[in-house]
């Protein structure tokens, strides 16, 4: 459906409040013993590819004086328009991790493009690549899609052409409709619409009670405050067996090592955190389930889960995780839960803007207590069989952005046999994220070696 839903709205009529919430896939490829492709050739190959991708063909329109919900229309723009062409001169990988932080401050304008791809050339050195390195960044706006459909995106873009299922059907062409007579109907139909969706809240509210309640907030520590301007990062890529615990999957055993570290680095200096009875929790975005019915592009709720930071045994403290992941899984993707967000679909594009706004405005921005210290986004992104202009993929990585309450953010991303370990912070609230990385690194070998 070519009209937005609610879901997908709220990313784009926040587009200009607070921080970018782009989404930022990155793939680096290693040329081996050839030379690295040029900018025109990389532009040459996602001339062919893009129009293969659902989704890269579009752009929003808005409505006529913002009456209804934006609409999805064809971007017949040139695909050279959305690209970048980085050259780091033969500069090291610590210089590509401060572009990359000053690339997530960017914002798409989704009117415009939809999408845009940043070519990182002349990288001197990067982790796990033998010969010339090409990093690309594929920078999506929210109201597109979700985390998922991102890694969708990429590997129809860089899988080789012979694999099964790399260029999904292509639907480019959304349905279409005259702007005025659809506002004119979202006018008409608003009175009723509102009435609808209040009656169906009361009611989706009503049937919740009964249910089992979300985890309790925690207090907030230094890293729960307002996020400032300017982002770090640090992006570690290991072999997966360096990262997994014993059987354990390897969002568990991300969990079962950042726990830990954060337990230690938010501690006051004399002890841990929970040491003075403290809670280390993580935010946990999980997709709904393939037959859930769900109008949104973005298919993905998000979960609390303890890290269980008290449980010293490390083999416990997995199956404690493992145990919190599956009934928070099972409590955010119910049907009583799912109905309430469901039930503003009907809500009015007006209405949903000023309310959105007025939230902004109020904002507590460093909150007393908060739902989790952090958030840790796990995706496992296939075979490590991506190909750009004869290089080859070796790792990717992604950035879960941050916001007012959270200036710390993990990213575990997966591709082949290797994991990335990916660091997102506000500077002004982790100082030295350089420590941190190789407290987390250090405990995730030591984790794997002791299962």
């Amino acid at each position: 459906m070519d009209r937005l839903d609610i879901k997908d709205a709220i990313y784009h009529f926040a587009r200009n409040l607070g921080d970018s919430r782009d989404q930022f896939s990155l793939t680096v490829f290693d040329s081996v013993d050839r030379a690295a492709p040029s900018f025109e050739e990389v532009v040459a190959h996602m001339e062919t590819r893009v129009p293969l991708v659902p989704g890269l063909g579009l752009r929003l329109r808005e409505a006529p004086l913002n009456l209804d919900y934006p609409r999805w229309v064809p971007d017949t723009s040139p695909v050279s328009e959305r690209m970048s062409d980085h050259d780091l001169g033969g500069a090291p990988w610590a210089d590509f991790e401060a572009l990359m932080g000053d690339l997530l401050r960017t914002r798409l304008d989704p009117r415009d493009h939809s999408w845009h791809v940043h070519v990182v050339r002349g990288v001197g050195s990067a982790p796990l690549i033998q010969g010339a390195v090409t990093v690309v960044i594929l920078q999506v706006g929210h109201a597109l899609t979700d985390g998922l459909g991102v890694s969708k995106m990429v590997r129809a873009l860089f899988e080789a052409q012979s694999s099964a299922g790399a260029a999904p059907s292509p639907q480019t062409e959304p349905e279409r409709e005259h702007p005025v007579a659809g506002v004119l109907s979202a006018v008409v139909r608003a009175p009723v619409d509102l009435a609808r969706s209040r009656w169906e809240a009361r009611r989706a509210i009503r049937a919740y009670r009964g249910t089992t309640p979300g985890p309790p907030a925690v207090p907030a520590t230094s890293i729960n405050r307002a996020v400032g301007p300017y982002r770090v990062v640090r992006i570690v890529p290991m072999q997966a067996t360096e990262v997994r615990v014993g059987a354990a999957s390897l969002t568990v055993s991300a969990l079962c090592a950042v726990g830990p570290c954060l337990d230690r680095y938010l501690g006051d200096g004399h002890g841990a955190l929970s040491e003075t009875g403290g809670i280390v929790s993580a935010f946990v975005p999980m997709a709904l389930p393939r037959d859930t019915e769900w109008p949104a592009a973005n298919r993905a709720v998000v979960g609390t889960v303890d890290l269980h930071v008290g449980e010293p045994d490390l083999e416990k403290r997995a199956e404690l995780i493992t145990r919190s992941l599956a009934v928070e899984r099972a409590r955010v993707t119910a049907a009583p839960l799912l109905r309430i967000a469901r039930a503003d679909e009907r809500v009015p594009a007006p209405i949903v803007r000023f309310v959105q706004g007025r939230r902004f405005r109020k904002r507590d921005r460093s909150p007393a207590r908060v739902g989790a210290q952090t958030t840790v986004v796990s995706v496992d992104r296939g075979r490590a069989n991506l190909e750009l202009c004869g290089a080859v993929s070796r790792f990717s990585a992604g950035f879960p952005f941050l916001e007012d309450g959270r200036c710390l953010n993990h990213g575990i991303f997966g591709i082949g046999s290797v994991v990335t370990v990916a660091m997102v912070a506000c500077p002004d609230a982790v100082p030295d994220l350089d420590g941190y990385t190789r407290q987390l690194v250090d405990r995730l070998r030591r984790h794997s070696g002791q299962s």
